[in-house]
């Protein structure tokens, strides 16, 4: 079995209810019958009826074999030079694969669900191109034979099918939401000050607030029957005094925390972009063939201006709206514990619908994310290309595949909204109904009624101190739309920062110098895919100032072979060698290899020419 890493072994636990590699009583039942070791394999996981069941399809040096996992017959063998056509039908439930003969023989065929799309697809390819060869050259196949039969490379190549898409899968949720958080507040670590500044200063802020309303309650009180005692003017003139004091200290202290966290915020994004560009830099070509353009330039651009928000506002915001509403329910149970256990009692229901809800956003922003990133890869690739859009009249075309990109992201969008627009006013509904409650239960007290009379400056104040308790559950039903939004950014933008480049260079790589030029490829092969080889087998020589021209259809591997040169990718066999030295051997970096020996080599497309035929395709490579 393949060494797969620790996270890699947890995910196939939990989202996959299959075996991870092909069991081995399985495997020594189709070894013996195939008398060799297995190269390849996938498990059809439908049978005839559409019935769950497990059959092994396993690929050997000869021939296909067919093998139940639980008893049953021995293997069904069909020797792989027998198949003159593989045949694909798809359907919404389920995909078929057909093995047919020169004469039109159904030879085999086997059911599985889409799970197993990958997996059938390596299978499909390998025994399809073996049949076009076979057909190509009348049953003898001319191309370079398959590696060595390797067990452990078959083991990885089936894990990695079922894993792909569980991993592709894995964007739409965060299994550990808080371990973005925090990682996330590890790019305020260097801005100390900023942030020391702007939390001492909603601090300030929540603290200047609690002053008005119980203030106020006391001025209230001074009022006897409804008119003012001239013996109390003064006490009364000190208390507005007061009250006008702290609300201006409140405007400075808020000043204070925007300007100081508005400015962290976009240092922080700064910091974000710098470090995605920086490992957009160091990754390897292959992975910008695998990605939209889109993709990457809205993960610079607007994924990180999205996270601005949360630094700006949601930590500090969030975080004191915890104190505040800590302390707004000891102070109102400190007033009236009847009318105080009434407000916060609720609040634990209050607070799980937040969380509840924020879990769906969640998932909501991230498929609305991806359609944003659909829509710019179309604009993308649109744009460079227009001269080519416009040179075969496919402005329609654009228009279409645009329209319903946008159609999508709009509808996903809305999902978010419609989101939304129910949870808020629920919320608010929730909000309204408990501050009734109170007022229904405060009435017959303020009449004197009951056990325990409740004065107007008393109620007062509570209605004001009310009021500040619904402010951060208030900010928290906001914040957990913003918090979402912002955490699904900031899980994309890890996602490219914690990509691997395919190709590392060696810490002791040479350095030529001086360079003469020479490029020697030996039995090189190479493919985009590791189990579809572009390259076979390639093995040539070219000497400074030797001109040597290649010629074939598109799709032949000429571009990939001047890529290779350029060490944009390594070959899966074989070797490259600059003046006698393996291309993985040399420095790549800005003052080695690839600057120097790429200057040496002149690829010229000026003797391009395209015509109907399929070989029409030429380039001349020469090295000086």
């Amino acid at each position: 079995m393949p060494d797969q890493s620790q996270n890699a072994r947890k995910l196939a636990e939990v989202y996959l209810d299959q075996p991870i590699k092909l069991p081995d009583p399985v495997r020594a039942r189709i070894e013996a019958a195939l008398g060799g070791p297995v190269l390849l394999y996938a498990l059809a996981d439908l049978d005839a009826s559409l019935n769950l069941a497990r059959t092994w399809v396993a690929l050997g040096e000869k021939a296909v074999a067919l093998c139940a996992e639980e008893g049953g017959p021995d293997p069904r063998l069909v020797p792989r030079a027998s198949v003159a056509e593989v045949r694909e039908r798809a359907s919404l439930a389920c995909t078929s694969l057909h093995l047919v003969g020169a004469d039109g023989e159904a030879l085999a065929s086997w059911r599985f669900t889409h799970r197993q799309r990958r997996g059938m697809a390596n299978l499909q390819f390998i025994l399809g191109d073996d049949a076009k060869a076979r057909n190509a050259a009348g049953g003898e196949a001319p191309r370079a034979p398959l590696p060595a039969p390797d067990p452990a490379k078959a083991d990885a190549s089936y894990f990695e099918s079922l894993l792909a898409p569980v991993r592709k899968a894995q964007a739409l949720v965060v299994p550990n939401q808080m371990a973005v958080v925090w990682r996330l507040l590890g790019y305020i670590k260097p801005y100390r000050w900023p942030v020391a500044a702007g939390m001492v200063a909603a601090a300030l802020l929540a603290l200047v607030g609690l002053a008005p309303p119980y203030l106020t309650g006391d001025l209230i009180k001074l009022f006897d029957g409804g008119a003012l005692d001239p013996a109390v003017a003064p006490e009364a003139e000190r208390l507005l005094w007061l009250i006008t004091g702290s609300l201006a200290a409140a405007l400075v202290f808020l000043w204070i925390r925007l300007h100081s966290l508005a400015i962290l915020g976009e240092y922080v994004a700064r910091d974000l972009r710098r470090d995605v560009y920086d490992r957009i830099q160091s990754l390897s070509v292959g992975y910008f063939s695998q990605h939209q353009t889109g993709s990457i330039i809205s993960r610079v651009n607007s994924d990180t201006d999205r996270i601005w928000e949360f630094i700006a506002f949601g930590v500090v915001e969030v975080s004191l709206s915890l104190l505040r509403l800590a302390a707004m329910s000891a102070v109102l149970i400190a007033l009236d514990y009847r009318l105080g256990l009434a407000m916060v009692l609720p609040l634990p229901i209050l607070l799980w619908g937040i969380v509840a809800n924020g879990q769906t956003m969640q998932k909501l922003f991230t498929a609305a994310w991806r359609k944003w990133s659909d829509l710019n890869d179309v604009v993308a690739g649109t744009i460079p290309g227009i001269r080519v859009v416009k040179a075969f009249n496919q402005e329609d075309h654009e228009r279409k595949r645009f329209g319903g990109r946008n159609a999508e992201m709009t509808e996903t969008f809305n999902a978010v909204h419609r989101n939304w627009t129910k949870f808020w006013p629920a919320l608010m509904l929730g909000v309204h109904a408990i501050t009734v409650g109170v007022y229904w239960l405060a009435l017959p007290r303020l009449f004197g009624d009951g056990p325990a009379p409740l004065d107007l400056g008393t109620f007062v104040a509570f209605l004001l101190y009310m009021g500040m308790f619904w402010q951060p559950i208030e900010v928290f039903g906001q914040m957990a739309r913003m918090l979402n939004r912002s955490l699904s950014s900031a899980r994309r933008v890890f996602e490219l920062i914690d990509t691997e480049p395919e190709m590392l260079e060696r810490r002791d790589a040479a350095k030529l110098d001086p360079m003469r030029g020479a490029i020697e490829f030996e039995g090189v092969t190479f493919g985009y895919d590791p189990l579809r080889p572009v390259l076979r087998g390639i093995s040539f020589k070219a000497e400074p100032g030797e001109m040597i021209g290649l010629a074939g259809p598109s799709g032949a591997g000429k571009t990939t072979l001047v890529n290779l040169i350029a060490r944009f990718y390594d070959p899966a066999e074989g070797k490259i060698r600059a003046d006698g030295i393996d291309l993985r051997d040399l420095d790549v970096g800005p003052t080695g290899g690839r600057s120097a020996w790429s200057s040496k080599i002149r690829f010229s497309s000026t003797a391009r020419s395209w015509t109907t035929s399929a070989t029409a395709c030429r380039r001349r490579i020469s090295t000086t």
